[in-house]
């Protein structure tokens, strides 16, 4: 018996691992290929949707975006409602409140209690460059009832925001930060050190 139990506790450890696609507590990597553990296909009736992306962005200025899904099953009284996947070639994301978080990669998705609704606010701040942005975002509306199922339906979009050129003023700016640390220590230890020769 003891033989028995050692052989299935191994074959437990070296077994591979089940992949895991998708959660309640949001993904990453899904913002071009879709949502498909909830079925294969795009939903017919289902949108995901930004507003807020600027045709053409400014360097450095935050904008203020809204995700939303609309179409898909109906919304439960309780339990999760749906979800995204929002990815940029460039920029920051951040949270606005406990619904979002940004991912290792620096994507941005669902919490858990984001999972329980189907519009989420976030910001995007843009880059200092001249390049166009593309976003590309998957949405997933669900029905409720914490399975992955065809019951769910998930959509893809994606959008460009067009960069300018940046301006010497602009490339200032990148740097505002740096630039004023290195006043505020460097005149002082300069001083230090002119003092001290």
């Amino acid at each position: 018996m003891r033989l028995f139990l050692i052989i299935l506790l191994s074959s437990l450890l070296t077994a591979p691992s089940m992949e895991v696609f998708g959660s309640s507590h949001g993904i990453e990597g899904y913002s071009e290929t879709g949502c498909n553990c909830h079925g294969s296909n795009p939903g017919d009736d289902t949108n995901v949707e930004i507003i807020g992306i600027p045709k053409n962005y400014s360097h450095g200025e935050v904008y203020q975006l809204t995700i939303t899904l609309a179409g898909g099953p109906q919304e439960a009284e309780q339990g999760h409602r749906g979800g995204f996947n929002l990815k940029a070639s460039d920029g920051e994301f951040s949270s606005k409140d406990s619904a979002t978080y940004i991912t290792e990669s620096g994507e941005i998705t669902h919490d858990h209690s984001g999972a329980n609704q189907r519009t989420w606010d976030i910001e995007w701040v843009a880059p200092y460059s001249d390049e166009d942005v593309l976003f590309t975002i998957a949405g997933n509306v669900v029905d409720g009832d914490h399975q992955p199922t065809d019951g769910d339906d998930w959509s893809l979009e994606s959008y460009t925001s067009y960069g300018s050129e940046v301006s010497f003023y602009d490339k200032i700016l990148q740097y505002s930060d740096l630039l004023i640390l290195m006043l505020l220590f460097g005149i002082p230890l300069a001083m230090l050190y002119r003092q001290k020769s």
